[in-house]
């Protein structure tokens, strides 16, 4: 038997009924039909055969497996074949022949009048009628030849034969496999069915005799009623019984036999039986009550052998849809009291029950069926009492969709689970199960996810499953010391609770917002083993018994509630960071290679060698608090973090001891460091100290750092040191200082100066502002000197007399006299008379560049600058020997430092002179104010790129007075000689101004004092000259070397950094040379219509300047 489809759009149906004297079918076939004189009937049909014919006396034979029943007419037929016709009424029976399915077999031969075809071939009576004692020949594969007295048995399928006509003598073959027993006439009896064949019935009007019984699930054959002693055939396994004036008697689970005849063998009416190895597949939605099998649209009723679903080695398949089966599923083994395991009633082996698809399963009686109950992804099961999953394992393939196990009540389920995939367990509100098998497998374990479901779940097998453990409502109890698994990640949603019930439990990990609680004794929970790191914000406290926690593994647990447990807490490994507060544990321990952290409050504290104490959560300037003690072993580290501005630290409200531990303070980049850091405090003191420090992250500005103690404090504290192997230069050193004095008074500075290299320190210097002064002094030097210098006759030049211009020819022509009159003078003193000058204009442009080297010892770097300028002017001569005369002057300079900064301005210049001479002596003097406005612009690249600027007008005064003594040198032909001596000064006013920060941060933004100073120069040397006569002038070379010295060569300027009031400091500038060289050569060019024009370039030289400069002009004079 491969099966029994139930399908929901239809009704299942039973074999068709008897007739009245014929056999009922086999599983499947049809009844028997009705012999028109109202007596004899055919042989019962095989599986899912018709069933024989009855026609006159003679009795037909029963039909094969899927075969047709044998004709009657008017004696007995032969069987049909497997899957083959019976024999017909000839003399001589038809030939067997093969059926739809195609099974290979010889065809049986033809029978004759006394004997049956050999080989399956139907015996048949004679053709005139006489009643000999012939048999019909046995049906099927193997069936064998009848004899006078005995039809021929049936082979596999076949019928058995009828027997001879003689009503007193022989009986009806036996059928084989499947086929139905073949009839008999008079008291005989009928042959017996063959597996799930009809027994064959009797004939013979008014007399008795015995049905025979039908074969497993075929129907008994019908008695005659001609006595009252005939008896029906009894039913077959799940068979009818014959009708007859004695029924037969049902075969299991079938309805006796009565006038109508017995009832189907497959009728659902009390039972459903699933033959060994066979699956009953039920699809849709239906239900299974009592006598009644509801799986569509109809419904079939019977007399029950027993209730309930009877599954013999074989299983129950359930499809989509909601199934309700509320009658007992059990094991069978059977009818017929035989203990052959044949298929006749033996024994049926372990039986089981699948669910798939949508809906639910819902098993509600107290079955014994032992295969076991799966449930596939997407089912529901539910459980209607603590017998309902029989005796089996229940395994749930809960897959990615998951499948829910629902209980409606309390009671406790003894099966093993084995479980994948995302199994939810659900327990009515109020009720309590208990599930004490193992649940076993990598499924989840999910309780009470539905509404509605809010009730108690315990766990009391020795179950080894490693899914998560989720409880999203009501409890999840333990019942033993394995309930959960000991890597199972478990999450107790807020409201639900997990309660140990005095059973010590080990598990993966703890998380959600639940509550843990223990309602037995003592018992500890141990999370940690899964290595993973998790967060509970739900409470952990006792029940009627105390609860004790140990954290293992290498992850990290946090704990965020407010935890009322009282036992004692280990932390044995990995972290336990309590930012809530587990004050009530009775102690704390820390364990070896564990640590223990969090901004929460903890209680009385131990940390043991090679464990960590951190308090904080991790950052600076969180703390924990410790209720009660502390005490710190020598191997115990105390680890603090540590930001600029503040330190993480442990407030004790007993006393710490502290036992010769480790401070490991870790640095942390920012923008600002303390000078002190509150590490620790104790409000019952300080024990012991501290062993050692050791600090990670240590900026390389820092000197060093230590500890201090007072009666309840411990503090961390910090110098800063600029002091480099090399030490460093002047203005290094004055950054660094300023700094440093910073640090020390305000007991912090932003790391970004604590961090500063001796290149840091020297970017922040500002020591650009210092190029202002010396391009100041020059742009002032050169004016007044070239208000001052003998250029366009401004000093009378050669042919004046006493050194002076001429107002008449007789001063020209004295002038002549004292210098010998010679070649170059003598066409000037041959022309007209020279009509009077006293008025003159000029104009010049005048200009240079400076490089001046820095000092490595003061830490100066070399500055240039650069001087543009045009000045015109007028002078008027009061006297032949007196000149005086003003000047307006406008320009630009620029200067840089090295790399450091630059900066520029715009220059204007005022100033008037004189000069007078007395013979060949003379005496010059010049005043010059002097105005620019000077921006300035720096980079600072020490944390970034900050770029810097100032801008702000200086006010400058300037003064010089030179004398001098010419004299002409014969001997060198005639060139004059000029010893001069002169004095000059530079006063420079710069105002207070800071700087702004363009772009980047303005950390090292300057401001800068407000300084007046001046710089005082002399200058002794020789002045030459020698004019040439010209065609229409004279041209005049001039030449200077001097010695200059300078009084004031020092360039410094005092500033503040704006983030660090008060800390100031001098940089210096590139300072000048006292002592420097100077030259001058000119040339000059004086017409006779009152033009001149000259040019000049001069250097200064020393150890540390070079300047180079050049002046031009031109001059008309009326």
């Amino acid at each position: 038997m491969t099966g029994v489809s139930f399908n929901n759009n239809s009704a299942v149906g039973g074999a068709g009924a008897a007739g009245t004297s014929g056999g009922g079918g086999g599983l499947g076939g049809a009844g028997g039909a009705t012999n028109p004189n109202g007596l004899n009937g055919g042989g019962g049909g095989g599986l899912f055969g018709a069933g024989g014919g009855g026609y006159g006396n003679g009795a037909s034979g029963g039909g094969g497996i899927f075969g047709a029943g044998g004709n009657g007419y008017p004696f007995a037929g032969g069987g049909g074949g497997y899957t083959g016709a019976g024999g017909g009424p000839d003399s001589n029976g038809q030939d067997g022949h093969l059926g739809i399915s195609g099974l290979t077999g010889k065809p049986g031969g033809n029978g004759t009048g006394t004997s049956g075809g050999a080989q399956g071939g139907g015996g048949g009576g004679t053709s005139s009628n006489a009643m000999p004692s012939g048999s019909g020949g046995g049906g099927g594969f193997g069936g064998q030849s009848g004899n006078g007295t005995l039809g021929g048995a049936g082979g596999f399928g076949g019928g058995g034969g009828g027997p001879g006509v003689d009503p007193n003598v022989g009986v009806g073959a036996a059928g084989g496999f499947g086929g139905g027993g073949s009839g008999a006439i008079g008291y005989v009896p009928g042959g017996s069915g063959g597996f799930g064949g009809g027994g064959g019935g009797i004939g013979g009007s008014g007399f008795g005799g015995t049905g025979g019984s039908g074969g497993f699930g075929g129907g008994g054959g019908a008695a005659g009623y001609g006595s009252a002693s005939a008896v029906g055939g009894h039913g077959g396994f799940g068979g009818g019984g014959g009708s007859g004036p004695t029924a037969g008697q049902a075969g299991f689970g079938a309805g006796d036999g009565g006038s109508a005849a017995g009832g189907g063998g497959a009728a659902m009416g009390g039972a459903v039986f699933v033959a060994k190895g066979g699956t009953l597949t039920i699809n849709g939605s239906g239900s299974v009550t009592g006598n009644t099998a509801t799986g569509g649209s109809g419904a079939n009723t019977g007399s029950a052998f027993g209730s309930g679903f009877f599954v013999q080695g074989s299983a129950l398949a359930f499809g989509a849809g909601n199934f309700i089966l509320s009658d007992v599923i059990a094991d069978q083994n059977g009818s017929g009291g035989s203990s052959a395991a044949d298929g006749f009633g033996g024994t049926g082996g372990q039986s089981s029950i699948t669910k798939s698809g949508a809906g639910a399963l819902t098993l509600s009686a107290a079955n014994t069926y032992s295969g076991g109950t799966t449930v596939n992804e997407g089912s529901t099961l539910v459980v209607g009492n603590a017998q309902a999953l029989g005796s089996g394992t229940l395994t749930l393939n809960g897959g990615t969709i998951g499948v829910t196990v629902t209980f409606n009540g309390s009671y406790t389920i003894a099966n093993n689970i084995a479980a994948t995939g995302d199994p939810i367990y659900n327990v009515l509100t109020g009720s309590t199960v208990n599930l004490t098998g193992v649940l076993s497998g990598s499924g989840d374990v999910v309780v009470n996810k539905a509404s509605g479901y809010a009730g108690t779940l315990i766990l009391a097998g020795a179950n080894t499953y490693t899914g998560p453990t989720v409880v999203d409502a009501g409890t999840l109890q333990a019942g033993s010391t394995s309930a959960f698994g000991s890597n199972s990640a478990v999450t107790i949603a807020s409201g639900a609770v997990l309660d140990l019930a005095g059973f010590s439990n080990a598990i993966g990990s703890l998380a959600g917002a639940g509550t843990v609680t223990n309602s037995g004794g003592a018992a500890t929970l141990t999370s940690g083993g899964d290595n993973t790191s998790t967060m509970f914000s739900g409470t952990i406290r006792d029940g009627t018994g105390s609860l004790t926690l140990t954290k293992t593994g290498t992850g990290l647990l946090l704990l965020s509630g407010s935890n009322t447990y009282t036992g004692a807490t280990a932390v044995s490994g990995g972290t336990l960071q309590v930012d809530g507060s587990i004050a009530s544990s009775s102690l704390i321990t820390v364990q070896a290679g564990a640590a223990l952290s969090g901004s929460g409050t903890v209680g009385a504290m131990v940390v043991n060698n090679g464990a960590i104490f951190a308090p904080g959560n991790g950052t600076a300037g969180s703390s924990i608090a410790v209720s009660g003690s502390l005490a710190l072993q020598s191997g115990a580290v105390y680890l603090v973090q540590v930001n600029p501005s503040t330190a993480s630290f442990a407030s004790v409200s007993g006393a710490a001891t502290l036992g010769g531990a480790t401070v490991d303070a870790v640095f942390a980049s920012g923008s600002y460091i303390s000078k002190r850091y509150t590490i620790l405090t104790a409000s019952a003191g300080i024990n012991g100290s501290f062993g050692s420090l050791v600090t990670t992250g240590l900026p390389s500005s820092i000197k060093s750092a230590g500890l201090s103690y007072d009666a309840n404090n411990v503090y961390l504290n910090v110098a800063l040191s600029f002091a480099l192997p090399s030490g460093l230069n002047g203005n290094q050193q004055s950054v660094a200082g300023a700094v440093t004095n910073f640090f020390n008074a305000n007991g912090g500075i932003a790391a970004v100066y604590a961090a500063l290299t001796p290149a840091g320190l020297t970017q922040a210097s500002g020591e650009e502002a210092t190029g202002t002064q010396q391009t100041t002094f020059s742009a002032m030097g050169q004016f007044v000197g070239l208000l001052t210098d003998p250029i366009a006759q401004r000093d009378g030049g050669p042919g004046a007399a006493n050194g002076a211009v001429g107002f008449t020819e007789e001063d020209q022509a004295s002038a002549y006299a004292a210098r010998k009159r010679t070649d170059a003078f003598a066409m000037v003193s041959k022309a007209p008379p020279q009509t009077v000058q006293r008025w003159s204009v000029w104009a010049a442009g005048f200009g240079g560049s400076q490089t001046t080297d820095g000092n490595a010892a003061t830490g100066s770097n070399n500055a240039t600058s650069r001087i543009a300028g045009t000045a015109v002017g007028a002078d008027y001569r009061l006297s032949p020997t007196t000149l005086l005369g003003f000047a307006l002057a406008g320009g630009g300079t620029s200067f840089g430092v090295n790399g450091l900064g630059s900066g520029r301005s715009d220059l204007f210049q005022a100033g008037a002179y004189l000069r007078h001479a007395n013979g060949p002596s003379y005496i010059s003097a010049a005043l010059a104010y002097g105005w620019q406005n000077v921006t300035t612009d720096r980079t600072v690249t020490i944390a970034g790129t900050d770029r810097l600027r100032a801008a702000f007008d200086t006010n400058a005064y300037s003064g010089r007075i030179e004398g001098g003594y010419r004299f002409v040198s014969p001997w060198i032909g005639g060139i004059g000689i000029t010893p001069y001596g002169a004095a000059q000064f530079t006063t420079i006013d710069l105002p207070a101004y800071a700087e702004q920060a363009v772009s980047g941060s303005a950390a090292f933004a300057l401001s800068y004092a407000a300084k007046s100073v001046t710089d005082t120069r002399t200058e002794l040397g020789l002045r030459s000259d020698k004019s040439f006569a010209m065609q229409d002038g004279v041209l005049t070379l001039r030449g200077r070397l001097a010695w200059a010295h300078d009084f004031n060569p020092d360039r410094s300027i005092a500033t503040t950094f704006q983030a660090l009031p008060g800390a100031s400091f001098v940089v210096n500038g590139a300072a000048q040379a006292r002592d420097s060289a100077l030259t001058t050569a000119s040339v000059e060019m004086n017409w006779l219509n009152g033009w001149s024009a000259a040019a000049s370039f001069e250097g200064e030289f020393s150890n540390v300047t070079r300047s180079y400069s050049g002046k031009g002009g031109v001059r008309y004079a009326w």
